[in-house]
């Protein structure tokens, strides 16, 4: 009987609705944070601002840690307190969205550079405990149809701490710009980074942490059942540890080039399929050793196949299965030594997922892989995907059409 209510539980609270949140875009083996290339979902407005006019007369919440988008970056095992509306007006839409983690990277502790995270080898620090903690993010969002569909977001994050003289005062910034078009079968988008910069620390003055030109845009196409796309993506900053002190800097970037396919097999049935290049290049130098750089490139081929049913008129269930194919590499050079190739280990990644139908309100949640997997985070070295009974219910969120 036990067994029976926790089955229940998980069917009741799994992921959602042709429209959902980030337990939709997870279990379809998709990009939870900006959404998809191809897949129709709220989520997408923050790839393409201009998707505002598609999906808007809407609230949703994701459950989660309210402290995740300060310290960490979120991930299914640790997903991040957020939510907004959005309303359309007329030929304008609106919206605004609050505790996005979008351009979130972790500064708190030691940080690890990103070569780092993707197996490169220590080198540097790109962090520190005592800074000042990034929260309370907003997101405003505008858009409109003039022939051409339209839209614009703005990110914005503020906070500081004033600490007993003569110790400074703790500052963390954080200013975003996203545009997107969407004109009949093309779109286009950038989003760009303007400021986000910590500043100062407990431990001193002198301490600052300073993005480094963080930006996405990309392009996409649909042609009969497909969707071609081309994306870049680019992060990066500097970290000084105190007044004269060497700057270590990090950065990574991420180019994806692919098509995606959608099928509707019936109905109530749709397939989804994607396969993509990816090629990912890292690198981190510790400023006091500008001789110990590390530098890593992989080289990707992606397929994702995922399909998702209307079970019931109140239940919608969904699924993927993600693997490199053919091309799955990994080189690394680290300072003086020889650089060193591989093949990256079990790259299989399992999802699912379902969604309560409320009439206009739905409730989705997730069960997925554990948090190691895949592309959990950027530098994962990626884990077969196995059940985690500890984590079954990470993603639940509540979305409501009015």
């Amino acid at each position: 009987m036990k067994k029976q209510i926790v089955l229940a539980t998980i069917a009741t609270l799994a992921t959602g609705s042709a429209y959902a949140t980030k337990a939709r875009m997870d279990a379809l083996g998709q990009a939870n944070d900006r959404g998809s290339f191809y897949i129709n979902d709220t989520r997408n407005v923050f790839r393409n601002a201009a998707r505002i006019n598609q999906t808007n007369n809407y609230v949703v919440t994701e459950w989660g840690d309210a402290t995740a988008n300060s310290t960490t970056t979120d991930t299914v095992a640790n997903p991040n307190a957020e939510g907004g509306f959005f309303k359309n007006q007329g030929s304008f839409s609106y919206g605004v969205y609050l505790g996005s983690e979008l351009t979130n990277q972790n500064r708190k502790g030691s940080a690890t550079g990103y070569a780092n995270g993707m197996g490169g080898g220590a080198t540097g620090t790109h962090g520190d405990a005592g800074f000042q903690e990034r929260s309370n993010d907003l997101d405003l969002f505008f858009g409109g149809d003039m022939g051409v569909e339209w839209g614009a977001r703005l990110h914005y994050a503020n906070a500081k701490t004033e600490q007993a003289s003569p110790n400074p005062e703790l500052k963390a910034s954080t200013l975003e710009l996203g545009l997107g078009m969407v004109m009949g079968d093309l779109n286009a988008y950038v989003n760009y980074v303007i400021n986000d910069e910590l500043e100062n620390s407990t431990a001193g003055a002198g301490y600052k942490w300073e993005n480094d030109g963080t930006m996405n845009l990309g392009v996409g196409y649909n042609w009969m059942d497909y969707t071609f796309f081309a994306d870049y993506n680019k992060v990066g900053g500097e970290f000084t540890g105190g007044t004269g002190v060497a700057v270590d800097t990090t950065e990574m970037s991420v180019l994806t080039v692919g098509a995606g396919y959608t099928k509707e097999i019936s109905s109530t049935s749709r397939l989804f399929t994607d396969l993509s290049f990816v090629k990912t290049s890292a690198e981190d130098v510790d400023g006091a050793n500008t001789a110990n750089k590390v530098e890593v490139d992989r080289s990707e081929l992606p397929l994702t196949v995922g399909f998702e049913t209307d079970a019931t008129s109140w239940l919608t269930l969904r699924g993927s299965i993600s693997q490199n194919i053919f091309i799955n590499s990994q080189k690394v050079k680290n300072g003086a030594a020889a650089e060193l190739s591989s093949t990256r280990n079990n790259t299989t990644s399992v999802n699912a997922g379902a969604t309560l139908n409320f009439g206009k309100l739905m409730i989705d949640g997730m069960i997925g892989t554990n948090a190691t997997n895949g592309t959990a985070t950027a530098g994962a070295a990626g884990n077969r995907g196995v059940l985690d009974t500890d984590r079954l219910l990470t993603r639940v969120a509540v979305h409501y059409w009015f």
